[in-house]
């Protein structure tokens, strides 16, 4: 299963795929985001979730541009209890090159608390490695 999500201009900004052999979903974020895309695009991610029974998040950063901490209040408020009510157990996170990307992940890293796992990393093939090694289909 793979789902494109588009901004108003037409530009993807988020391919989120569901690797059922894995039991994964793996979100591939592109560009300079505004809230609203974080939110239209996390909620993709919810429908994914519900749609494939899968717990386990992959979260590829690696192309976004710029901060999108202005979110993560929307994202622990909404989304996150969501998603916990949807069974969320681990959540990969691939930080972007730039110092504001990741320090809005780790902003929301602190923000999750012990609510579920989340880790921070900055290459994918790791990410990838811890998520299928911690993953309790």
């Amino acid at each position: 299963m793979k789902r494109s999500i588009k901004n108003a201009f037409g530009q993807t900004y988020l391919i989120i795929e569901f690797d059922e052999k894995k039991n994964l979903i793996h979100n591939f974020w592109y560009g300079l985001l505004t809230v609203e895309n974080v939110k239209h695009g996390a909620t993709e991610v919810l429908d994914i979730m519900k749609q494939t029974n899968c717990t386990n998040l992959l979260n590829d950063n690696r192309e976004i541009i710029g901060s999108w901490d202005q979110a993560n209040d929307w994202i622990e408020k909404e989304w996150m209890p969501k998603a916990l009510g949807l069974g969320l157990r681990q959540f990969a996170h691939v930080v972007s090159n730039g110092v504001f990307g990741e320090l809005s992940a780790k902003e929301m890293q602190t923000r999750v608390g012990d609510k579920f796992e989340m880790r921070l990393f900055n290459d994918i093939d790791t990410a990838k490695s811890w998520l299928l090694q911690n993953n309790n289909n």
